[in-house]
């Protein structure tokens, strides 16, 4: 590698690493919002109770009685999550053009197949059950997710696209 290479190539991973943070920050957010006043504020809860709830995959019933240290465990281990998601949007990215070309489009597809995800594998998983459609509840919790799939998508698109193609 020459020295021109080496001074080019970390820039751009830092813009890479400040690129995902930044999208599973927003997409992390989202559905963080919902999920405290839907789970939490909407039915009479703190929302220390909803991520004492996701803490609970690692501290099981503990977590309830944590207080606001399991509940952080909880929001840190959505937001890895989220992280998780930009990171896999990002590396399709890096294949797909379309997915920054089209960030909308994509990113709206992406939420869906995240929705799925969540709830076809990852929640039937941890509690043993499928999942079944609750209607209005769970069409908020897929529009949560599409929203979580354009946050990320949208902040990888600005941050992927070059210049010369604004």
């Amino acid at each position: 590698m020459t020295a021109a290479t080496a001074t080019t190539a970390q820039p751009l991973r830092r813009n890479v690493l400040l690129a995902v943070v930044t999208a599973g920050l927003a997409g992390g957010l989202v559905d963080f919002v919902y999920a405290s006043v839907m789970f939490g504020l909407a039915k009479g809860k703190g929302i220390d109770k909803v991520w004492q709830g996701v803490a609970a995959g690692w501290l099981g019933k503990a977590a309830s009685t944590g207080g606001w240290g399991s509940a952080s465990l909880g929001i840190v281990t959505h937001f890895g999550i989220a992280l998780c998601m930009a990171l896999a949007y990002l590396l399709a990215a890096t294949r797909l053009k379309l997915l920054y070309q089209r960030p909308l489009v994509c990113g709206a597809l992406y939420g869906a197949l995240l929705y799925a995800f969540m709830y076809g594998v990852v929640l039937p998983t941890r509690f043993g059950a499928p999942y079944r459609w609750h209607g209005l509840a769970s069409a908020g919790d897929l529009a949560s997710h599409i929203g979580v799939g354009l946050a990320i998508a949208w902040v990888l698109a600005r941050f992927l696209r070059s210049p010369l193609e604004d």
